[in-house]
């Protein structure tokens, strides 16, 4: 049976709900944003997927709340240089929130626990203590078969900011405009009165039919 609407918890809590007369949207969905951490930057993401993630090679266990963990250590080259990358997997019923660091296993321990997970049906969440900051909106995404990647974000100033300044094509939720990127590829952007909804068609989407389901997509963004 097609589900036709999706409704869930963003990583920071927020609710989105998706809806179209026909499109499939009976699919997993991530969520990530940047968290402020005693002086560094991190992205949390979270992910209904748990074969998104690889456990084979964990190099230690944790328990969060009611959740269990795994330290998985990698090396990440940039040019000449070697860092050494510690990343936490908090497993839950619901999905797997992840999320690293450099500067040592009881550091990206730190930063797991001031991030409070937390999960239901409705999507894995954090719930940071006072010791952590926002620093970017939280955005939701969806790979959904023969249109691509539906990135969904609500209307922060920031995001606002970035809109086009023309008014675009009236449709059933809000506004559409169609664009391009530096590589030619096309885009579509969907602002309705709560947020903004991308579309990057995959390499079996044809463009035209791209533009006919944003064309009848709803999107509300409750925060």
């Amino acid at each position: 049976m097609t589900a036709t609407q999706k409704r869930g918890h963003a990583i920071n809590g927020d609710l989105f709900n998706l809806q179209h007369p026909t499109l499939d949207l009976g699919v997993p969905f991530t969520s990530f944003i940047d968290v402020a951490f005693r002086g560094t930057t991190h992205q949390a993401f979270v992910a209904a997927d748990r074969s998104a993630f690889s456990f084979a090679n964990a190099t230690g266990e944790f328990t969060v709340g009611a959740y269990s963990g795994h330290i998985l250590e990698t090396l990440d080259a940039v040019e000449t240089q070697v860092s050494h990358r510690y990343q936490a997997l908090v497993a839950t019923p619901h999905g797997v929130l992840a999320t690293h660091s450099y500067d040592s296993v009881p550091g990206l321990l730190a930063l797991v626990g001031a991030l409070r997970p937390d999960a239901s049906q409705l999507g894995v969440t954090i719930d940071p203590d006072d010791e952590c900051e926002f620093t970017t909106a939280p955005r939701v995404a969806m790979n959904i078969d023969r249109v691509g990647v539906l990135d969904i974000t609500p209307l922060t100033s920031e995001v606002i900011d970035q809109l086009p300044t023309w008014q675009g094509s009236e449709v059933t939720g809000g506004q559409l405009y169609g664009g391009r990127f530096t590589d030619t590829a096309a885009y579509l952007t969907l602002v309705t009165a709560t947020c903004r909804v991308l579309a990057m068609p995959g390499a079996d989407a044809h463009e035209d039919h791209v533009a006919q389901v944003m064309s009848q997509l709803e999107a509300d963004w409750q925060a």
